[in-house]
């Protein structure tokens, strides 16, 4: 059986990280940053204690479903992990209490602060990381705040005014959401309507070097003499609010599949 990585999800479930401090930097924009002054760093393939392998599943197990546009984000450094609050504007409740005109927070871990405040964090929690003596050494004081540390999983960046399909659970403590099993609980709007993979489409971008974000208008086009495995799946709307009422057996190629359950 797999198992949750509590060390990578406590910043995304809890409250915890310099978010008073964030809030009084400067707004920080992924697309405005520049790679010159960026220390990127990527995080490992996280596991779960269960991987949802149908939207009928994802469903099941959602506090929360919604359209939602992007309206504003702010990351923030707790430790030595980095997390990005978004601000979530409900557009259309497909499972929940909710109204659509309502905010709420999601919570991702990943994003990108100042080296400045990612190892005043650190300091503040008590930890002294691998890498804190190196940072220190390659930015003097003055270039501290310049300079960003990133930290990136496999997932997409947000956008304002990106609009998504998001799969939400409800954090124990806080008025905070998260995603189901990050990446793979949100579906990115394209320019063309239809909706792909947070997981799937910063994969691709990874691999290709790209900057981990869907800007808006994109398009995402995949060639059609692609191998079956190297395909990403486009859904319509309909599609997927289909899918959400249908019971699917599980495919047997997902991450793990091969393994037996003990």
């Amino acid at each position: 059986m797999k198992i949750v990585c509590f060390a990578l999800l406590c910043i995304l479930l809890s409250g915890c990280g310099n978010a008073k401090t964030a809030a009084e930097e400067p707004k920080m924009r992924f697309e405005n940053l520049d790679p010159a002054k960026v220390n990127m760093q990527y995080g490992g393939q996280k596991e779960w204690d269960r991987f949802y392998n149908s939207f009928y599943e994802q469903k099941e197990g959602s506090d929360l479903i919604v359209l939602g546009t992007v309206e504003d984000y702010t990351c923030f450094a707790g430790g030595s992990e980095i997390a990005t609050d978004i601000s979530l504007r409900v557009d259309e409740v497909l499972k929940g209490d909710l109204e659509p005109g309502e905010n709420i927070t999601v919570r991702k871990l990943g994003g990108a602060v100042t080296v400045e405040e990612y190892l005043r964090s650190m300091e503040d929690a008590g930890i002294m990381y691998w890498n804190a003596e190196e940072l220190k050494a390659k930015y003097p004081e003055e270039e501290r705040r310049e300079n960003y540390i990133q930290i990136s999983f496999c997932d997409l960046d947000p956008v304002i005014g990106q609009k998504s399909l998001y799969f939400l659970g409800k954090a124990a403590e806080g008025d905070v959401y998260y995603r189901l099993c990050d990446g793979f609980g949100q579906y990115v709007e394209t320019s063309s309507g239809e909706y792909v993979n947070a997981y799937e489409i910063a994969s691709e971008k990874r691999d290709a070097d790209e900057p981990m974000m869907l800007a808006l208008g994109e398009t995402v086009e995949f060639a059609p003499d692609a191998a079956p495995e190297e395909r990403i799946n486009i859904y319509t709307l309909e599609e997927i609010k289909e899918g959400m009422e249908t019971y699917t057996a599980p495919p047997t190629d997902y991450p793990g599949a091969e393994e037996e359950p003990e």
